[in-house]
């Protein structure tokens, strides 16, 4: 089974902004998220445990098509890259908008060295804090990367 850090679409788990915010206390995570999310800002924070072991973001069809034709996510899958991905990574959210030149990554270089490249993208090179999709500011030595996007 695939890293619970990789979701089927090739978004990295670890850089989700509500398990940031949850596992490091800091709502700032999830404040800075775009207004289309502020239906969840004001929930009580929660672990995700992402889309591998439980649907916590609601129905997801790229997550039960992968399920449906076995693959561990979807750039193993022959249809890669199919009209759902494409729409997906296009729709306007800037972390969508990895998904797919993530799982051409990762289909090269494998998972261990694409979770490895990850981890090192997402965590401030100051004090090895954690960044988010949406706030991409350290919360604690305040180091600034906007060179994630």
């Amino acid at each position: 089974m695939a890293s619970e850090f990789i979701a089927y679409c090739g978004l990295y788990c670890g850089a989700c902004s509500f398990r940031v915010a949850f596992e490091d206390n800091d709502r700032n995570h999830i404040e800075h998220m775009p207004m289309y999310y502020n239906y969840l800002k004001n929930k009580p924070l929660e672990f995700c445990p992402g889309c591998r072991l439980e649907n916590k973001c609601g129905e997801c069809t790229i997550r039960d098509c992968a399920i449906e034709k076995k693959v561990e996510y979807c750039s193993q899958c022959n249809d890669f890259p199919c009209d759902k991905l494409k729409k997906f990574s296009n729709d306007g959210k800037p972390h969508h908008g990895e998904a797919i030149s993530n799982l051409n990554m990762l289909k090269e270089i494998g998972e261990k060295k694409w979770l490895d490249l990850m981890k090192e993208k997402w965590t401030c090179s100051k004090c090895g804090s954690k960044y988010s999709w949406y706030y991409k500011k350290c919360t604690k030595c305040d180091a600034d990367d906007d060179g994630l996007y």
